[in-house]
């Protein structure tokens, strides 16, 4: 003598209720695992990414545009969680790695030797004096001055920089300078991971399987029992 949790004391597969209540359990359950799937799909979250390497492993003494290091298919970020999401309604991405790529950024292991050259490939337009950001953070909180080529290269190398932009003056009309771009210098390379993309939608669905496996819990041990009251003894023989 036991009792079953699915209550075959009521013979519910002969009441036409319950096989209505099983159909509509189905297709709810399909609809919302399909709108899930797409949701996430279609969503900023996906697909994942997985590290590849730090982008300063990718520079040598060659001055390269740090768009000219990055593959197509792969994204920069500091941390993981730069590639997804939303801010102000756009792609948080695009905000920032994104934005980087599209900047003229030159990087190399030794960039103070190639000041000279990045100024002949940027001119007309380029000031004779070059700009150094000092007591620098990712808020640009500090002094943004002009200083000689000597000084600036002294900078650099103090600094261990690796990147320089090429950014414009506003209170110079047609003016460019050169500037250390501190916000390439810690920046990683991401790229696709089918296996966390996977993870990712598993985890999607399995809350949705949670979610219809507590209304089964709550189908039979609780509607069943406020309606029809405690189950009788079942006999399995």
């Amino acid at each position: 003598m036991k009792t079953d949790f699915f209550r075959k004391d009521l013979n519910l597969k002969n009441r036409w209720w319950h096989r209505l209540l099983f159909i509509i359990f189905i297709f709810s359950f399909l609809g919302i695992s399909g709108y899930i799937i797409i949701d996430m799909l279609n969503s900023a979250e996906f697909p994942r990414y997985k590290k590849v390497e730090l982008l300063s492993d990718r520079m040598d003494s060659e001055l390269r545009l740090l768009s000219d290091l990055v593959k197509p298919e792969e994204k920069i970020a500091v941390y993981e969680h730069n590639l997804y999401g939303y801010y102000g309604g756009k792609l948080f991405y695009d905000a920032w790695g994104g934005w980087l790529l599209k900047q003229k950024i030159y990087c190399s292991k030794n960039i103070a030797s190639h000041i000279e050259e990045i100024e002949m490939i940027e001119k007309p337009g380029l000031i004779e004096k070059i700009t150094k950001k000092t007591d620098i953070n990712y808020e640009y909180r500090g002094n943004l001055g002009l200083v000689s080529l000597q000084d600036f290269k002294t900078y650099l190398s103090e600094n261990n920089a690796h990147c320089i932009e090429v950014i414009d003056l506003f209170d110079l009309e047609n003016s460019k300078a050169l500037s250390w771009a501190l916000e390439a210098e810690n920046e990683i390379v991401w790229e696709k991971s089918i296996i966390k993309s996977i993870l990712y939608l598993l985890t999607g669905i399995s809350i949705v399987i949670i979610g219809f496996f507590i209304l089964v819990i709550l189908y039979y041990k609780v509607f069943l029992y406020i309606v029809f009251g405690r189950q009788k003894p079942y006999d399995k023989r």
